[in-house]
């Protein structure tokens, strides 16, 4: 009941701080600007970060511009009207871990743009109403994103993907063993991990406009 409640509080927090950071997100605005903003709500919410230093990792949340797919570091560039922005944001509140993103189009945005987002947002909430608690499995998950994606014409992403939470960011004592389990947005080969009741997961499905290929930046 603690971790639930401990778990929950820190939801509440990052969808907060998530729905602040979208109100402010337009032109001109900057992911720097952004990162200042969670850091000061972090802050006054006394939680801290999960992402900052996490492998090294530099900034209080993550801020990935157009073709940047995940974990861009938040920079100095100013918004256009136009841009892709996906904002990720994770939070330790007391020991329990909550992690979130979203992603926006600053101004109005292309159609292609508008129904990249509508599709990807709906695979979530499609393969979330699907889940049965101790008969889905990981590769379940898998398959109905990969369908529903490629369905609709788009590539769900294979190198990255969600995961579990709980105790740390990317893994959770479940039934006194500490787990870490890998959400896939593809079908994968094998049978997967059944998901069990108590576990709590983040369900993160990546799509591309095209099939390209990912690439890790310059600055990792």
């Amino acid at each position: 009941m603690e971790k639930i409640e401990g778990i929950k509080a820190a939801g509440k927090i990052v969808a907060n701080i998530l729905k602040q950071l979208k109100n402010v997100a337009e032109v001109g605005v900057s992911g720097r600007d952004l990162e200042n903003i969670a850091k000061n709500l972090m802050e006054e919410n006394k939680v801290q970060s999960s992402i900052f230093n996490y492998q090294g990792f530099p900034g209080y949340i993550c801020v990935s511009l157009n073709n940047e797919l995940t974990h861009g570091i938040p920079d100095d560039r100013p918004f256009q009207d136009g841009d892709l922005v996906s904002i990720d944001v994770a939070c330790n509140c007391h020991g329990y871990h909550a992690d979130a993103a979203l992603t926006l189009i600053i101004g109005d945005g292309d159609t292609k743009k508008k129904d990249l987002l509508r599709v990807t947002k709906n695979s979530l909430y499609y393969t979330i109403q699907n889940i049965q608690p101790n008969i889905t499995t990981t590769q379940d998950i898998g398959a109905t994103l990969e369908k529903f994606i490629r369905s609709r014409g788009y590539y769900p992403i294979k190198e990255y993907g969600g995961h579990i939470i709980g105790t740390s960011m990317h893994s959770d004592t479940y039934q006194d063993q500490e787990r870490k389990i890998f959400i896939p947005n593809y079908k994968t080969k094998d049978k997967g991990e059944v998901l069990r009741t108590g576990m709590f997961i983040c369900i993160e499905p990546l799509v591309q406009i095209s099939d390209a290929k990912v690439e890790v930046a310059t600055d990792k």
